[in-house]
């Protein structure tokens, strides 16, 4: 039996994964210690019971999981979710934390046998200003059961949606683009609808901005939804512009509810979207390009549609299978 720690403070991607891991691969035996105190983090390294470690930080789990690798040679793997805490890309950190997290992320890679990134736009960005000699593009897991569960609605509207984080900037300005893109379409299309949901700082900008436009009463903000799946099973069409994302995960969600999804030609979101959705310039022109398709064409639509479910009905398992390839070569080394 080969024994894997999942140090991560993900712990949806985490318990995904070993959920996976465990139904397609018996002989494998999957932990998870993920948000708990750093006492009890340390009693499950200490155990020295696992044959790979595998941590999705650098700066915090990933130099108690470094300091296991080099006491008890264990393997190590880390996941690279998103490069913004390692290059302080949003000027978030003064110079002295910028530089001890750019210290340990260097310490924690030297003992790294491999780096998972969960995209390619991860994995050259980070790689900019990073050394990694060994590593390998697999996208993260996500919980496919939740999001296909949702209740669907009744209505006789057209429901786009968009599910953001208003936390960042460029996640906001993406639901402008959107915004700027629906105006015309909005006075064509009586039945169109939109939806954002996902809470943050910008909220509250984003009301401010929806009190001058002319079709807000065709907008729903919904804020932070917890069951979030209802929204995704409630909609007809999914639409994603951010100028921040590694991956989008958000599109994997849309995906494995059945929608057929667009995503905006910037960051990580093509990633996501792969070959089941249409990618566009992100520009309120390419936004609506895309929209009056998936408006007037319903056999594209319904195509985007059927391209999610296939997609996902596999998705996971072939994550799984990709880290048990990774686990597999570092325990061959």
């Amino acid at each position: 039996m080969v024994k894997i720690l999942l140090l991560h403070t993900n712990e949806s991607y985490a318990e995904t994964l070993a959920h996976y891991v465990s139904t397609e691969y018996p002989s494998y035996d999957v932990d998870v210690v993920s948000r708990v105190p750093v006492p009890e983090r340390l009693r499950a390294i200490l155990a020295r019971e696992y044959d790979v470690i595998q941590t999705d930080e650098l700066i915090a789990n990933g130099m108690l999981a470094a300091g296991a690798s080099v006491i008890y040679d264990i393997p190590l793997v880390v996941a690279i979710r998103g490069w913004a805490d390692y290059t302080n890309a949003h000027g978030q950190y003064g110079w002295l934390k910028d530089a001890s997290i750019r210290a340990r992320t260097r310490l924690a890679l030297h003992q790294t046998s491999e780096v998972i990134f969960i995209s390619d736009t991860t994995s050259e960005t980070f790689r900019e200003q990073y050394p990694v000699t060994q590593y390998s593009v697999i996208g993260r897991p996500v919980d496919t059961d939740r999001y296909g569960t949702g209740r669907a609605s009744d209505r006789e509207t057209f429901d786009l949606l968009t599910v953001t984080n208003l936390r960042y900037e460029e996640k906001y300005d993406g639901v402008l683009t959107v915004l700027r893109a629906l105006q015309p379409l909005f006075g064509e299309y009586p039945t169109l609808q939109y939806r954002v949901a996902g809470g943050g700082q910008y909220l509250e900008a984003l009301h401010e901005y929806l009190a001058d436009y002319e079709y807000a009463d065709r907008v729903t903000v919904l804020g932070f939804v917890e069951a979030v799946e209802d929204e995704f099973a409630s909609a007809d069409a999914f639409a994603y512009v951010s100028f921040l994302d590694s991956l989008g995960t958000v599109v994997l969600e849309a995906q494995a509810a059945g929608l057929p999804v667009i995503g905006g030609d910037a960051m990580g979101v093509p990633d996501a979207v792969g070959d089941a959705g249409d990618i566009y310039p992100p520009t309120p022109d390419g936004v609506r390009d895309a929209l009056e398709r998936l408006l007037t064409d319903d056999d594209h639509r319904e195509s985007l549609a059927t391209q999610s479910r296939k997609k996902m009905a596999t998705y996971n398992e072939e994550c799984a299978a990709g880290h048990v390839d990774v686990w597999e070569r570092v325990l061959d080394t």
